[in-house]
């Protein structure tokens, strides 16, 4: 006799989640946007979690449910909201478009997050000055989003240009660099013609840095050094 299957013997589809797993991802969901609300703006000592809860709309012990601590809390909020970030970087260049659309999109994206959504970096930054000397999971966290960031960009870069170059990497971590100062500034200043000049400088720079490694690479391959080249460019033999 054939098997019933578990969730048509309870009346439900397959495939359907339940009404309580429902709400679990629910209040998962919501204590994510809280505690990154109150991480950000006051900071992870001067938060607690009965802030969080209240602001959330949960009950205290959601949080040990799903994060087993305040700490796990802030390592699921840095990473879930940086791979967003990151995801968009990816997404940006992979789009089609000549090479310097597709940067541009990836610099407008950097722009975007210091404009209209610096809660993330806001999140980053306090939580670097203020975990990384007490806490090694922290600062772990933050190793592996800032990895991840630079690691994208460099994706990214070499996919447009077709070449992975030495000191690629290099320039994508001077390039979240010069981010970070850039996010400083406009905290301070709150000018947007002043972001204007700062972006449209960051992407010169980039396509200098940028141009630059690919002529010494393309230098080192017709004197026989190995580039590292991601992929044959069109009509060339593999």
């Amino acid at each position: 006799m054939p098997r019933i299957h578990s969730e048509k013997r309870r009346g439900r589809e397959p495939g359907r989640i339940s009404k309580r797993v429902a709400q679990g991802l629910k209040s998962r969901d919501n204590l994510m946007r809280a505690a990154t609300r109150h991480f950000a703006e006051r900071g992870f000592s001067a938060t607690s979690i009965d802030d969080v809860c209240r602001d959330a709309g949960v009950v205290k012990s959601a949080v040990y449910w799903h994060f087993a601590s305040k700490e796990g809390l802030l390592a699921a909020v840095l990473e879930e909201t940086a791979t967003a970030w990151i995801d968009g970087i990816v997404a940006s260049v992979h789009q089609t478009g000549d090479p310097r659309e597709r940067l541009s999109r990836a610099i407008g994206g950097m722009r975007d997050l210091v404009e209209t959504r610096p809660a993330l970096l806001r999140l980053l930054h306090s939580m670097l000055l203020e975990r990384t000397a007490d806490s090694a999971d922290t600062r772990d966290v933050l190793l592996r989003v800032f990895d991840r960031a630079r690691a994208a960009l460099a994706d990214g870069i070499a996919e447009v240009i077709g070449i992975r170059p030495p000191g690629l990497e290099t320039t994508a971590a001077l390039a979240l660099a010069a981010l970070d100062g850039i996010f400083l500034q406009h905290q301070l200043r709150k000018d947007r013609d002043e972001l204007d000049r700062l972006f449209a400088e960051l992407e010169r720079s980039i396509i200098y840095l940028v141009s630059r490694l690919f002529d010494e690479a393309q230098k080192g391959q017709a004197g026989g050094t190995s580039t590292g080249r991601t992929a044959p460019a069109d009509g060339e033999s593999r």
